[in-house]
């Protein structure tokens, strides 16, 4: 049994195809119907004026004889298909013999031997004269446009017809110039695989709207590739990061199985590396799932309102344990911001724990923050090594210190500033970091007063 036909199963061109000839044959069929229409009541009204006009010549040739005769009549233009009847007290005439005008069920008719019409367009005049009153009836037989209504029509629906094949055919070819350009694509969109990722779609030479397509196609995959490359990169780095502590626990593992059982000292020093190793891989692991989720979009922040200069003192507060040896200074304006608190500290601390470790003991560590109308202003300034010049435009990015900081056995896993950046970034706010070697670092952070403004 065949099944329903389901226009969805169709191709887009062959839809486009079928639609384009259905519109057109539908204004062509309008168009018909209007033309047949209006040349049938050209036809009534033509008609009506001309019965009108031969009725008052008539009654104009009344006025000037007491009687008229067929032929007064057929003179002045009543010939077939134009039929008149005068009648008076005399009696009636008509412009042909054996014709008669009359009415019948409330309709004129036309009786002439073999045959009656009702299809008229009529005329009704009067005139007296004395004592003497004239009806005077003009009639045309419609008849008379039977076969010319019969040609038009058949013409008409010839006309549709042929219109109907010729819009299918202009469809079809205007389907296939239209959808020739995405056909190519698709076929060169098909062929791109993991043997040629950075291949791209086919563009058309035109600037048309499928050109638009494909440059927005070509634009995903390039946004794609770099994602790719982004996170080939991430989980290489992320290796290499989490190889180090574990060579490292695994050399002091082999020297407790081997001397540590014997050797109290080097228990102790096996323990506090594995220990210290341990807490940096749980940092690094940590510092990861927040990125992996900021970048998943599975972290949110939570905006409350909250005074700023009260949790920079809480940073200075908990840095009086945590961090021996160094000094933070809070030179802050009190007022009040709407963010994330947690994220915000988060910051802060970042940037100081950066601090600490290039700066020397005893060094002084300042935070700022100033109102600037809607906005704000917060620093991290700091007294120690600085950053080169050639580097600061990249220290944002993920692993970024800790590859330099290898040699120097300062940084941790390096993916501070970037979780930094990103912080920052989702508070609407901007970052960026001056620096000078020999004098220090400051992270200068501008972010709106209110973030769901």
């Amino acid at each position: 049994m065949i099944g329903k036909l389901n226009p969805n199963r169709l191709k887009l061109s062959t839809r486009i195809t079928w639609n384009y000839a259905l519109i057109f044959t539908s204004i062509l069929l309008i168009i018909n119907f209007a033309v047949y229409a209006s040349t049938q009541i050209y036809n009534r009204v033509a008609s009506s004026t001309e019965v009108s006009n031969l009725s008052s010549s008539v009654v104009v040739l009344l006025s000037q004889k007491d009687e008229v005769t067929p032929e007064d009549m057929r003179s002045l233009g009543v010939i077939p298909p134009y039929y008149a009847s005068v009648t008076s007290s005399k009696g009636t005439v008509y412009s042909i013999e054996d014709t008669e005008i009359g009415i019948q069920d409330g309709k004129m008719i036309l009786k002439r031997p073999g045959r009656e019409t009702s299809s008229l367009s009529s005329s009704e005049k009067s005139l007296t004269r004395g004592e003497t009153t004239y009806s005077v009836t003009v009639v045309k037989d419609l008849n008379v446009y039977r076969f010319l209504n019969t040609v038009n029509l058949v013409t008409l629906i010839i006309a549709s017809l042929m219109g109907v094949v010729v819009s299918y055919v202009v469809g079809i070819y205007m389907s296939r110039q239209s959808f020739d350009p995405i056909i190519k694509m698709t076929k060169s969109a098909a062929a791109i695989g993991p043997s040629n990722m950075y291949d791209r779609v086919i563009l058309p030479e035109a600037k048309d709207e499928i050109r638009d397509l494909g440059e927005t196609f070509n634009g995903l995959l390039d946004r794609l590739d770099n994602a790719y490359s982004n996170q080939a990169k991430f989980v290489s780095d992320a290796s290499h990061e989490l190889r180090t502590p574990l060579t490292v626990i695994k050399g002091y593992t082999d020297m407790l199985r081997r001397w540590g059982k014997s050797d109290r000292e080097i228990l102790d020093e096996s323990i506090d590396a594995i220990k210290a190793e341990c807490e940096n891989m749980a940092l690094l692991v940590e510092n990861l799932l927040f990125i992996a989720k900021g970048e998943n979009r599975k972290l949110n922040i939570s905006p409350a309102r909250f005074n700023l200069k009260d949790m920079l003192l809480e940073v200075d507060k908990e840095g009086d344990f945590n961090l021996k040896g160094r000094d933070i200074v809070v030179e802050a304006g009190s007022f009040e911001i709407v963010a994330d608190r947690k994220m915000i500290k988060q910051l802060v601390r970042i940037f100081v724990d950066n601090s600490v470790k290039f700066t020397e003991a005893g060094s002084v560590i300042t935070l700022t923050a100033e109102l600037k109308g809607e906005r704000y202003v917060m620093k991290v300034i700091d007294r120690g090594e600085g950053i080169p010049k050639e580097d600061l435009a990249k220290i944002f990015e993920r692993f970024y210190v800790a590859d330099k900081a290898r040699t120097k056995d300062k940084a941790g896993s390096g993916l501070g500033l970037s979780i930094a950046k990103w912080i920052v970034d989702t508070h609407k706010g901007t970052l960026t970091a001056e620096s000078e070697q020999g004098i220090g670092t400051t992270m200068i952070v501008e972010m709106p007063v209110d973030v769901n403004a």
